[in-house]
């Protein structure tokens, strides 16, 4: 190749790979794993195949995930332990906490969804033990500096707003649940859905913007700050399930139709377009990251793969 050549191709693959870099990067669940999608590559992340659910804190580089076990079962009844591990993935540091929850990254930490009464939101975050209080709201989000928080009383008759004190409307009663409204890492986009109402997004004090889209769990969208979603979809196409997080297309030793259902998928959208897309075909839980903590967790899944492969 010509020097001229040469230097133009260098140029060409320098901007491709910085392209790639800079596109947005997502962990999700995939066969009761922990999965990243970044730069269009897929990376298989933890490796048990019985992940519940999944939270990551770009802020403190912790990756949180729950597990559930039977402890004693009798006749129909199961009795069980649900565990909620926290790894730093910079140091690998592991902490247990006995939990039967699931996770939310929020006010630049980890929290569980709802408190022990299950009538108000997780306060205590679980990396730093701290308890994060918010009077005015029995649910609440809120950006990674906790300047901008986003809640509602209890009830349903409730509206969603945002300020402390509340002051901005963000969304009426019936619009929105109490679990699954979620707030951009800066604060400046919120979004909402319920399990009969679309999926909407809004960047305070702006009118809110919604797809023609209905999420499939009752788990939180993602929302990054420029206002793109993620959320699990259903697809006509049918999965073989062994657990609520662990399916495939491909049939499993021993499945039978009763453990057939539609497939989960992850969905992507943002107010410019017309239509949702689907981003990955099989999966759910996906969630927002950023590129650094994306090789954060690819670089501490290559480590844990070698002291596996040592032991």
């Amino acid at each position: 190749m010509k020097p001229f050549g040469l230097l133009v191709f260098m140029v060409f693959m320098a901007d491709a790979f910085l392209a790639q870099a800079n596109k947005p990067c997502f962990a999700f669940l995939l066969k009761g794993d922990v999965s990243v999608s970044c730069g269009g590559r897929v990376s298989q992340v933890t490796h048990r195949g019985d992940l519940d659910q999944f939270a990551v804190s770009t802020e403190r580089s912790v990756l949180g995930y729950i597990t559930s076990m039977v402890t004693k079962q009798k006749g129909a009844s199961a009795v069980g332990i649900d565990t909620t591990t926290l790894i730093d993935i910079k140091s690998g540091m592991t902490r247990h906490l006995v939990g039967d929850n699931f996770l939310i990254s929020t006010c630049g930490g980890l929290f569980w969804g709802y408190d022990a009464t299950r009538s108000r939101s997780g306060s205590r975050d679980l990396i730093t033990g701290e308890e994060v209080v918010m009077p005015a709201y029995s649910w609440f989000r809120c950006s990674s500096d906790r300047k901008v928080v986003v809640g509602a009383a209890d009830g349903s008759g409730s509206y969603l707003f945002e300020g402390v004190p509340p002051q901005t409307k963000i969304a009426s009663p019936g619009s929105f649940s109490h679990g699954t409204f979620s707030v951009s890492p800066n604060g400046s986009q919120v979004a909402y859905f319920t399990d009969r109402s679309p999926l909407c997004v809004v960047s305070p004090p702006r009118t809110a913007q919604c797809a023609n889209v209905h999420v499939a769990l009752p788990n939180a969208a993602s929302v990054d700050d420029s206002g793109q979603l993620l959320f699990t979809v259903s697809t006509p196409q049918q999965c073989f399930y062994k657990t609520a997080s662990n399916f495939s297309a491909q049939r499993f030793a021993g499945a039978t139709d009763a453990d057939s259902d539609a497939c989960l998928a992850i969905g992507y959208w943002k107010p410019d377009l017309k239509s949702s897309e689907i981003v990955e075909p099989i999966g759910r839980n996906p969630e927002w990251i950023t590129p650094e903590t994306a090789r954060l967790l690819r670089d501490w899944a290559m480590r844990t793969a070698i002291v596996r492969k040592t032991n």
